[in-house]
């Protein structure tokens, strides 16, 4: 039979496991509101009696030795914390590149309404004046300062996207010094105190919450692998191992960023190559993973990069160059016209008599030119400028293909009164042409309205198609939150329940008492009297 006095300690285990478990209910509903906070409850067994050997005692009732709070745990699943991180870095991903390529959309949405196709309409409405008067130096010199303003705009949607790449750069060098480093040394730190706290036996909830905080943080930022591998501190001792990891998506060597009190560094270099931003990761061992474009593949640097460095088709995929349709692709998608431009108007312009009465003999009569005034061999869309010849003369342009010869062939007959070359001119801006990138592959057919449509719609539908993936993405992401807080989330109504059933066990369990005492009372006091 279990001694009398036996049970006033299950009485008194029953109350301080209830007591416990009110405390923890009262810790859950305070921090209801406490970014981070994991919900609680307190551990409770049954306690046996002892193992000792009653082979030969006579058999007896065996009741137990009630409950006991053994300690507190942090209700957490961790295949849903996966699940949430990965989606954290899809959805920051998209919102990341939305707002870039929103950036470029709001460049090019100007092209689409009044500046550069209306300048391009302007152009042939000012050639148009030309071809009925080609002898008038006042409309030459209007056809010129329409060329002007069209150059001027396409110097200007250049100079944008320069801003907008120097914008995110600037933008990704905050993600990485002060979001990616910071995290990532707080995460270590935060492994420092809580490895010492377990080894004096203690379960630091609250450390733990900071550290998964920042882990959910550092997802939003690029794609992370959580590891934990047990380590043997003693022979009865065994405390977690943490280690966080960037992984190599061909299956190659991953990079450490955090390997319990050790962490990474990561470095950005937009000063070698501005067009192409280049991570690095100096890992937990020392190492200087010069790799970390090719690992990186979600979260807002993969956004960055695709904005920064995406080539789209002018990527060169042999060396691993970054295919997204970035500011690198619309600023080549503008260097391409720019040339196109330049090339098929000095063409026109060039095909005329020479001295010689020969077509073209006397070489090049460029209307248009690179930043030099002079040189055509590296026209861009931000250098493109109307050439020093013409801004000097203004019937620099050639109106026909024979002018007046100072001393002509005797077959020769000068048209000077002609407005073909002019006409020609005005034919190219309806030609369809081939748009070429400089290794000849043609991107495009079309005229030069049409190829700067193309260009604003193509930058438009990428704009869309972001937006719709970030809005799936989000609501992917809020389900699986969701999913999270039912497990992990303080719900007000549930621990209220809780509340009322723990304070419900602890009356019992002082009636539990009052009754022992009554016994007591009445073998003490009655019986034998």
């Amino acid at each position: 039979m279990t001694a009398t006095f036996v049970s006033y300690n299950v009485a008194s285990r029953a109350m301080e496991a209830s007591q416990a478990s009110i405390n923890v209910v009262g810790n859950n509903i305070s921090n209801v509101n406490t970014e981070g906070y994991t919900r609680q409850r307190v551990d409770i067994v049954s306690v046996t009696e002892s193992g000792k050997i009653q082979k030969y005692a006579t058999p007896q009732v065996s009741s137990g030795l009630g409950a006991k709070a053994t300690g507190t745990t942090q209700l957490r699943d961790p295949y849903i914390d996966t699940r949430y991180r990965n989606q954290s870095a899809e959805n920051s991903r998209y919102g990341t590149m939305v707002s870039g390529l929103s950036n470029l959309e709001d460049v090019f949405d100007e092209a689409s309404d009044e500046a550069l196709q209306s300048e391009l309409s302007s152009y042939i409405n000012n050639l148009q004046s030309l071809s009925q008067t080609p002898t008038s130096s006042d409309i030459a010199q209007v056809v010129r300062s329409a060329a002007g303003k069209i150059t001027q705009m396409v110097n200007m949607y250049a100079t944008q996207l320069d801003q907008i790449r120097t914008e995110q750069t600037e933008n990704l060098d905050v993600t990485v010094n002060s979001e990616f480093n910071t995290y990532v040394k707080n995460i270590s730190s935060l492994n420092q105190q809580i490895q010492r706290e377990e080894i004096y036996g203690n379960k630091p909830n609250e450390l733990y919450d900071q550290r998964n905080l920042l882990i959910d943080k550092l997802s939003t930022i690029s794609n992370i692998k959580v590891s934990t591998t047990q380590d043997e501190v003693s022979e009865n001792l065994k405390i977690a191992h943490y280690s966080i990891s960037i992984d190599n998506p061909a299956g190659g060597k991953p990079i450490t960023i955090v390997d319990n009190d050790k962490f990474g560094v990561m470095s950005l270099d937009a000063k070698t190559d501005p067009l192409n931003v280049k991570l690095s990761v100096v890992d937990t061992t020392g190492n200087e993973r010069t790799d970390a474009n090719n690992l990186i593949n979600d979260g807002k640097l993969q956004a960055y990069l695709n904005v920064i460095n995406g080539k789209g088709s002018f990527a060169n995929t042999s060396l691993s160059e970054n295919d997204a349709k970035g500011i690198y692709y619309y600023n080549e998608k503008m260097n391409v016209f720019a040339k196109q431009f330049a090339e098929q108007f000095n063409q026109v312009n060039s095909q005329v008599a020479g001295a010689d009465g020969v077509i073209g003999s006397d070489g090049a009569k460029n209307l248009f030119t690179d930043d030099s005034g002079t040189t055509t061999t590296n026209i861009t869309a931000k250098n493109l400028q109307v050439s020093n010849a013409w801004l000097n003369n203004a019937a620099y342009i050639n109106t026909t293909k024979y002018p007046i010869l100072a001393s002509p062939p005797a077959d020769y007959k000068a048209t000077p009164a002609s407005a073909d070359n002019i006409v020609r001119m005005i034919e190219k801006m309806s030609d369809k042409l081939d748009f070429k990138d400089e290794s000849g592959n043609t991107i495009m057919s079309g005229t030069f309205n049409e190829y700067m449509t193309s260009v604003v719609s193509e930058v438009g539908t990428d704009v869309e198609l972001n937006t719709n993936f970030s809005k799936t993405a989000t609501n992917v992401f809020q389900t699986i939150s969701d999913s999270r807080d039912a497990v992990s989330g303080v719900s007000l109504n549930e621990e209220g329940i809780n509340l009322s059933a723990f304070q419900k066990i602890y009356n019992a369990s002082m009636r539990y008492f009052n009754v022992l005492d009554e016994n007591l009372d009445s073998i003490i006091n009655k019986m034998g009297v």
